[in-house]
């Protein structure tokens, strides 16, 4: 974006010196036509790929800043190293804005006490709940897992809880057939970190 808006000025002096007539319109629309076309890979892999291979090798690529470093340690099951990145973001970021990664943190370590402190700091309703469902989930609580599934508006959310109360059930079969509705119901980063976690069903 930096880079855009630099570019930008930048192409606006060359124009002034040069004495180029340009319609500010167009101008507008070349810019914005730029920024679709330099952000496309970003939106690409974040939000509508399935190439799971695809969506990791972007996730190396910009593993040097700590939220990347962070999705994609923890979707490999490495912990110590999630842990490292999370407390990087922390010091970038501070506050709230980091909740929902400790929560999941602390979730997939089975840590439910320290993921439900966390989880009380996330603003996001639906993520809130989430959260707290696989928490429900991890502790056995399946009536109260159920009950928050029930308020989740987003599908793969509901596959992704029932996958883990079918999993901790040991119901594989089950377990097997929400991860592929979870799949089917995302993309991007989420379909990734999906894959990655239940990859052994």
């Amino acid at each position: 974006m930096l880079l855009l808006i630099v570019g930008g000025f930048a192409i606006g002096i060359i124009l002034g010196v040069l004495n180029v007539q340009f319609d500010f319109w167009v101008f507008v629309v070349v810019l914005i036509l730029a920024f679709i076309a330099l952000s496309y890979r970003d939106v690409r892999y974040m939000f509508l790929s399935r190439d799971e291979k695809k969506i990791e090798k972007y996730l190396e690529k910009k593993r040097h800043e700590p939220y990347y470093g962070f999705i994609l340690e923890l979707a490999n099951g490495n912990l110590p190293a999630a842990k490292k990145e999370l407390e990087e973001l922390e010091r970038k970021w501070k506050g709230k804005k980091t909740a929902v990664f400790w929560a999941q943190y602390y979730l997939r370590v089975g840590n439910y006490a320290q993921a439900k402190e966390k989880v009380a700091r996330i603003d996001q309703v639906d993520i809130k709940t989430y959260v707290l469902a696989g928490i429900a989930a991890g502790e056995k609580d399946y009536k109260k897992a159920d009950e928050l599934k029930s308020q989740l508006k987003k599908e793969w959310m509901k596959y992704a809880i029932e996958t883990e109360m079918a999993l901790n059930q040991k119901n594989y079969t089950l377990a097997n057939e929400k991860k592929k509705q979870a799949l089917e119901s995302t993309k991007g980063l989420q379909y990734f970190m999906i894959s990655k976690e239940f990859q052994d069903v």
